[in-house]
């Protein structure tokens, strides 16, 4: 199965899906993006749709709504389909499942995983993991050829905000105004992030890997294994040793207790499921033990050179360099 493969990338216009539909192009690969009428035509896309086919990406108008004769012959066209959806898209997910199996072409489908949960169980944050549980079965129940990426968590968004879940590229806290670093628990569960390019990165390494077929691939960097006072320390350095001004990073300590309480309280899911992906990551962890049905995507792939949390904190710091003047 190894070489070039035909790969079908379902929401190559988002977040995650954009990088991985140009890295697996990058690679050699013959690479279609399902792409909606709606995406098409917004003035927001432009510059990654164009992106795309400079990276030699092939758009194929539709999506996961289609009639259920076009799924099936975009995945006679596929050996690998790679999902990277969210929200309503996650359990739509199951019209693909359906496409492809009938369609008998599919080794290897990738659903929109794409962060913990593998590491954690569905009771951790229900209303995100209740929907990819309900495609993973669909799946298993089509004899679907899989591959789940556990890839822990985005670098721009927990990264910035030092292991607080934030909004993408959030500004970090600026030292010379005294901003604090919120810490969940006592800070010092260790957790996994990675830049977005390298979940993309070991995503692809992974596509048509015989090693991967029907496991849970865990992307875990020693060094990107760190604690909430890990950053800080990081952060710190980093600020002291430029040209900003500033005192010790503040901490603001919000408890498990705390963070459980706000949790019973949250009545908008969407806040709920932030909190609760707060507390797996920060607080009960999510770094337990691989088990038969995992591999390490580390150890799979050496060749893959990740970068370290340390070296993406350096990048924002000039990033935001006029920000942090305070």
């Amino acid at each position: 199965m190894a070489g070039q493969q035909r790969v079908l990338v379902v929401g190559a216009t988002g977040f995650m899906g954009s990088f991985i539909a140009k890295e697996a192009a990058a690679k050699g690969h013959r690479v279609t993006a399902l792409v909606s009428e709606r995406s098409l035509g917004d003035p927001g896309k432009k510059a990654t749709l164009e992106e795309l086919k400079a990276a030699g990406v092939e758009l194929s108008k539709g999506s996961l709504e289609s009639p259920q004769s076009t799924l099936v012959e975009l995945a006679k066209k596929a050996d690998v389909i790679i999902c990277a959806v969210n929200g309503k898209g996650v359990e739509l997910q199951s019209n693909l499942v359906q496409a492809a199996a009938a369609a008998g072409t599919v080794k290897q489908f990738f659903p929109a995983e794409f962060g913990i949960y593998g590491a954690v169980g569905v009771d951790a944050c229900p209303t995100l993991f209740e929907p990819k549980a309900a495609v993973r079965k669909a799946i298993q129940d089509a004899k679907l050829p899989y591959t789940y990426v556990v890839c822990y968590g985005f670098a721009r968004y927990w990264a910035n905000k030092l292991g607080a879940i934030g909004k993408l590229d959030a500004v970090p806290p600026v030292m010379a105004r005294s901003e604090p670093a919120t810490f969940y628990g006592d800070g010092n569960t260790p957790f996994v992030l990675n830049t977005e390019e390298d979940i993309a990165r070991y995503t692809v390494a992974a596509i048509g890997d015989e090693r991967v077929i029907n496991k849970s691939l865990h992307i875990r960097p020693q060094l990107n294994t760190l604690t909430q006072h890990d950053l800080a320390y990081i952060w710190e350095d980093k600020v002291f040793r430029s040209d900003f001004m500033g005192s010790r990073l503040q901490r603001h300590i919000i408890s498990a207790t705390e963070l459980d309480a706000k949790i019973a309280e949250a009545t908008d899911l969407s806040a709920k499921a932030f909190l609760q992906l707060q507390k797996a990551m920060t607080v009960t962890g999510t770094l337990g033990a691989l088990g038969s049905g995992d591999v390490d995507a580390v150890a799979l792939y050496p060749d893959v050179f990740y970068t370290p949390i340390a070296k993406y904190l350096g990048q924002t710091l000039k990033k935001f360099a006029p920000e942090l003047a305070g």
